[in-house]
């Protein structure tokens, strides 16, 4: 943690003009423009809201879907997000059996009440199955033996476990009773994606239609061979309804992957997340079932399956910088307004009033960008260096 200045001045993410922040306790207490050099330098700092990850599993060994979860790893794994310039986050479960799910989940919610600093990074929770498909790649990681058919009585137990946070499940519409769900959690208040999904077109434009609005880690979560066209991908590109998000660390997606379903999303319709693994920020090796390769790729061992990432979100940035092009702005909008937006929460902005969530950031070339400093509700963070190499 660093020392924590009531005042930065830098350009503004949107306008590249230079601003003066001010903080008051937890809260932007004004936004004013100053005057700075016209000609914009390599080490100037940029000032933007601090991200929004809305798909974090784990970190540092600890995962949130762990039997053995407790509430020292929770917290330590949300606070470690504000050193990766992510001020909220959507802990994430994936599927597992039952009393492994209601354990991750209590364990999150009195990580949550124990912790005021932990309650205001958690933005909600993330249910990633275990409605999902059982098939061979489109399940991924997720074990076939724990997944099962969503109903609501089921999920009101695990919401109810959750202390009422879960906000996000992603799921397989072709499920029996999906389309009904879909439909029953919207009325509930809870944001609904399709994903590790071997659904056809009909079948997805239903789930649409009942009110699914995003794409879980469109291009990824699905079986390696597919017909050229059409097929999942495709259809959930084309579809308006829904939003996408991507894993940009550069081992999910390719540049021209991630360039063309960005562009089929649109600005307002991308969202970045990081997929961080429970090994993520640990040195290449085997771990149990996962294994870390050389070049920081995470996989379910011996087997080509990705199991998660290893790279933070401003990696992500730098890379959809890079693939679309894009400028700062619309970067960070995939990482603030529009998760934001998906689940309904108040939009991070930098404007007196809001959250005193910031971060800092150089860009010594237009294809890098380097986080320097992080603001999470008025404490300020210093970057994680990053000990890997660049895609």
């Amino acid at each position: 943690m660093a020392a924590s200045p009531a005042r930065v001045v830098a350009r503004d993410y949107r306008s590249g003009q230079w601003v003066e922040v001010s903080i008051a306790g937890d809260r932007l207490a004004d936004v004013r423009r100053v005057d700075g050099p016209e000609a914009i330098a390599a080490g100037d700092p940029w000032v933007a809201p601090a991200f929004w990850d809305i798909q974090v599993n784990g970190r540092l060994g600890y995962s949130f879907s762990s039997p053995t979860l407790t509430v020292d790893q929770v917290e330590e794994v949300v606070l470690a997000q504000a050193r990766l310039g992510t001020a909220r986050v959507c802990p994430t479960l994936i599927t597992a059996p039952r009393e492994e799910t209601l354990h991750g989940l209590r364990t999150i919610d009195a990580a949550c009440r124990r912790s005021a600093a932990v309650g205001r990074m958690v933005a909600g929770i993330h249910l990633e199955g275990p409605f999902l498909s059982e098939l061979e790649g489109y399940r991924g990681a997720h074990p076939a033996s724990a997944m099962r058919d969503p109903e609501p009585a089921y999920f009101e137990e695990l919401q109810r476990a959750s202390g009422g946070r879960i906000n996000l499940v992603t799921l397989a519409p072709e499920r029996a009773a999906a389309i009904e769900f879909i439909a029953w959690a919207r009325e509930h208040g809870v944001a609904i994606a399709i994903g590790h999904t071997a659904a056809d077109e009909t079948t997805l434009a239903r789930a649409a239609a009942a009110g699914a609005s995003l794409s879980t880690h469109l291009g990824n979560g699905i079986a390696a061979s597919l017909p050229r066209h059409p097929n999942a991908i495709w259809h959930q590109a084309a579809d308006d309804r829904l939003s996408a998000s991507f894993i940009a660390d550069g081992h999910h997606l390719d540049a021209d992957t991630l360039r063309v379903l960005a562009r089929a999303k649109g600005p307002s319709r991308t969202i970045l997340v990081s997929d961080a693994s429970p090994l993520a920020g640990l040195p290449a090796g085997t771990y149990g079932d996962w294994a870390v390769d050389p070049s920081g790729k995470i996989v379910v061992s011996g087997t080509p399956y990705l199991a998660g990432s290893n790279r933070p979100l401003g990696r992500g940035l730098e890379n959809l910088i890079n693939a679309l092009p894009c400028d700062l702005a619309g970067a960070v909008d995939c990482v603030t307004l529009n998760p934001s937006r998906l689940l309904g929460l108040p939009a991070p902005e930098l404007k007196p009033g809001r959250a005193a969530s910031l971060v800092l950031v150089e860009r010594p070339d237009p294809a890098h960008l380097v986080i320097l400093r992080t603001c999470v509700d008025g404490v300020w963070h210093d970057a994680e260096p990053e000990t890997e190499g660049r895609a």
